[in-house]
């Protein structure tokens, strides 16, 4: 617990995610200034020393107390269903194995993630019975609730589905009610679930989640520019959802340039050579996109696609 009550946070990367974990971090940083030293366990897998040296120069002195822990990933080798979940996804089922005896709650948060306000009201939100407080998943509740189309088969039939990549996590019901254990048990029956650990996460959790209001896990990036919001209805947490990611170069992302204004903070910010770079990139992906759009018009190419 921090000094003004903050509780532990926790997040996960491998070293090919050190940049928004870097960005990630800093952000929250910036944003609970008065919750300094903010205490963060990392759940990581293959990442270089190198590159947490880097990630910890990338934070303002004193400001975050990173404990780096290793997770083994082995056990979750069978469940990877898709190539856009990396291995790390897995990591928060393993996640009570490396919190201290006596936690009794964190904040979860994905590293694809920007924090833009104090993190207090959320760490505090009274879950009652709940085991978890979430935000629904704003694509896959509503297709389960036959309000969109699902385009996933497989997705688990549950009374409401939300989305994994925030959560206030009350840990000795975690740990009582065996949540990774019943989770990884899914997993097992169902290895080729389309979204693998937050389905089963889904299903561990069903009727006994809380729901948290959508400011804390804000997923709409893709059809909304953040810096244009209103600030009474801009998010507390940007969740960069799918793979849409706004460091992405020749990305469309409407945040971009948003996103780009924290990533400039650290010790992964774009240099000339990498903008140019991006912008080659960039323009070698609207190429491919103006070619293929045009080679639709051709009968042969309608059929096939």
């Amino acid at each position: 617990m921090s000094p003004a009550g903050l509780c532990p946070i926790v997040t996960s990367a491998d070293g090919n995610f050190a940049m928004p974990l870097a960005t990630a971090l800093r952000s929250l940083a910036q944003a609970n200034g008065h919750h300094w030293p903010i205490d963060v366990v990392v759940l990581v897998s293959a990442f270089p020393r190198e590159e947490r040296r880097r990630v910890e120069a990338s934070l303002p002195p004193d400001a975050v107390h990173i404990r780096w822990e290793e997770v083994d990933l082995a056990p979750f080798r069978a469940f990877r269903p898709l190539s856009y979940l990396p291995p790390m996804s897995y990591a928060r089922l393993s996640l009570e194995r490396h919190l201290a005896p006596d936690a009794s709650r964190i904040v979860y948060l994905d590293a694809d993630t920007l924090v833009l306000d104090d993190l207090a009201p959320l760490a505090s939100t009274p879950l009652g019975s709940a085991v978890v407080g979430a935000v629904p998943d704003d694509y896959l509740d509503a297709a389960l609730a036959g309000r969109r189309p699902l385009k996933h088969g497989g997705v688990p039939r549950v009374a409401r589905y939300f989305n994994s990549g925030v959560l206030v996590i009350d840990v000795p019901k975690w740990r009582s009610g065996g949540v990774a254990e019943r989770a990884i048990a899914y997993l097992a029956a169902h290895p080729r679930s389309p979204f693998a650990d937050q389905d089963a996460l889904n299903v561990a959790c069903d009727g006994a989640w809380h729901e948290l209001a959508p400011r804390w896990n804000f997923q709409d990036h893709r059809a909304l520019r953040i810096d244009r919001m209103p600030a009474a209805r801009r998010p507390a947490i940007a969740h960069f959802v799918s793979t849409d990611k706004p460091w992405k170069p020749g990305g469309d992302s409407r945040n971009a340039a948003f996103y780009d204004g924290f990533r400039a903070r650290t010790a992964y910010r774009r240099t000339v050579a990498h903008r140019l770079a991006d912008l080659a990139e960039a323009g070698a992906r609207r190429t491919v996109r103006f070619a293929w759009r045009h080679c639709q018009r051709w009968p042969a190419v309608r059929r096939r696609s």
